[in-house]
């Protein structure tokens, strides 16, 4: 899970991130965590999908927290976000920005998991084991953006450009990544991540990259109403990874 910190208290984010970390270790979930002091300081290195759930102070100086949720979210509607505050007065207000919870400070780590809960199993990392050149290795989902099967192995492309070979036959490998949600078999040997996609077209996908992914003409239907679903259950604020941890 990766998670931002926006406050401007020091002691604030220092508990926070120590929260964020037990819940980790409790979850078995790998979570990385960045603070930042203020609105402006996120947003210059902002982009859609860096972060699974960002938490927001409101009372921030120079930008407010609610101005840099509704900046967020102009760039990134799947994001969590969590306002952690010490006045409950913009509840309500939170709503408009599509916040999974709102904390009022002062607030134990029972509350945190309540929150974390909210956002649903998404910020839970998932993984699968594939043999890789110098054996097992954990392969990420949350990092994967759509694989090919070529030459008796998959080649894995990832969200930020990277790759890497799982030397594996595409069935065994297949039938890991589809039992995500997330992910679909749109052609024999490809399969596409939905967080990569940016739009649905008559005959492919076309990926927030640029490149585009034929989909089969015989599995379109189905493969339109999966991704359709996924769309819908991610503007609910729905589930994420079905699949292993």
């Amino acid at each position: 899970m990766r998670a931002a910190i926006v406050e401007d208290a020091v002691m604030d984010r220092k508990e926070l991130a120590g929260y964020l970390g037990r819940w980790g270790e409790e979850t078995g979930t790998s979570v990385k965590v960045e603070c930042f002091e203020n609105g402006e300081a996120f947003l210059s290195t902002f982009a859609a999908g860096d972060w699974d759930v960002i938490f927001l102070d409101v009372f921030l100086s120079g930008m407010n927290g609610m101005e840099t949720a509704r900046r967020i979210r102009a760039l990134d509607e799947s994001c969590r976000l969590i306002f952690s505050t010490a006045a409950a007065e913009f509840a309500v207000e939170s709503y408009e920005v599509a916040s999974s919870w709102y904390l009022v400070k002062p607030y134990g780590y029972d509350k945190l998991k309540r929150a974390l809960e909210r956002c649903g199993p998404a910020l839970r990392e998932r993984y699968i084991t594939v043999p890789g050149r110098y054996g097992p290795e954990k392969l990420m989902l949350s990092q994967v953006a759509w694989t090919e099967y070529e030459n008796r192995r998959i080649h894995i492309h990832y969200l930020d450009g990277g790759e890497t070979w799982a030397l594996m036959n595409q069935g065994d490998f297949a039938s890991q990544l589809l039992g995500c949600r997330d992910f679909c078999d749109c052609m024999k040997g490809l399969i596409v991540h939905f967080v990569a996609v940016e739009k649905l077209l008559p005959d492919s996908f076309l990926l927030r990259d640029g490149q585009r992914i034929p989909i089969s003409r015989l599995k379109y239907r189905a493969v339109r109403e999966q991704f359709l679903d996924y769309s819908y259950g991610q503007a609910r604020g729905g589930p994420g990874y079905a699949g292993n941890r």
